[in-house]
């Protein structure tokens, strides 16, 4: 038998950091003590859709639909702008974190939660190509996206994602970055770069540093200028 070398992650997992599960918990009091109003769940990169269940297990009620982009084939090809720093993420390459197909993260989603087909949406296809195109004017009767959770790796993607929701946020929702310290949390590569971007040409939005979560991930909340 080999010796295990590497310490317990199971201290980690529960308790010592800030867990997605948890500030979902919490953020729900904030979207009800706040006196905001309707709005729906994003989420970019739902994978087999493990967070989308979290979610709607502590927002149920709370928010009037959820809806999950994915490619369900895993990474896009990377960006020049990816690629050149591939050593520090080299998990991080085409068709990765490839899920299961749609109908069946759906069944999953709707078998673990009792979501109703009612409240789901399910968007396949990469980031930079279903996102310029989507008719943005049928979120308009779900209210205001309350909660983005954004858990697609790259740069680009990640690019892709803010760039769709520019017009979309308002004061008050919150923006969850999955893989924020990836990169060995280097501010010029991955979302890191990708927000402060973003935020360079913003004039109606800034985003409020709210705290890490899950050890890779950290949050924010939009404000307006």
């Amino acid at each position: 038998m080999s010796k295990i070398t590497k310490p317990s992650i199971m201290p980690l997992m529960h308790g010592d950091l800030l867990r997605r599960s948890n500030l979902f918990r919490w953020l729900r009091e904030f979207i009800e003590f706040q006196n905001m109003p309707a709005g729906y769940y994003m989420e970019f990169g739902v994978l087999n859709g493990e967070c989308m269940i979290d979610s709607y297990r502590q927002f149920r009620g709370a928010l009037t639909h959820f809806i999950g982009f994915d490619s369900f084939q895993g990474l896009p090809d990377l960006s020049p702008e990816d690629q050149a720093v591939s050593d520090m993420a080299p998990a991080f390459v085409k068709g990765n974190f490839q899920s299961m197909q749609k109908e069946f993260v759906r069944q999953t989603i709707k078998s673990s939660c009792r979501i109703g087909d009612d409240e789901l949406t399910l968007v396949e296809g990469f980031f930079s190509d279903v996102l310029p195109g989507y008719d943005k004017s049928q979120l308009a009767a779900y209210g205001v996206p309350m909660v983005i959770y954004i858990d697609c790796d790259l740069y680009s993607s990640t690019v892709s994602v803010l760039e769709f929701i520019s017009d979309l946020v308002v004061a008050g929702t919150w923006i969850f970055f999955d893989d924020y310290w990836f990169y060995r949390g280097s501010p010029q590569h991955g979302q890191q770069r990708a927000i402060r971007e973003w935020l360079d040409s913003q004039d109606r939005i800034g985003l409020s540093d709210y705290g890490n979560f899950n050890g890779w991930g950290k949050a924010f909340v939009v404000y307006e200028k």
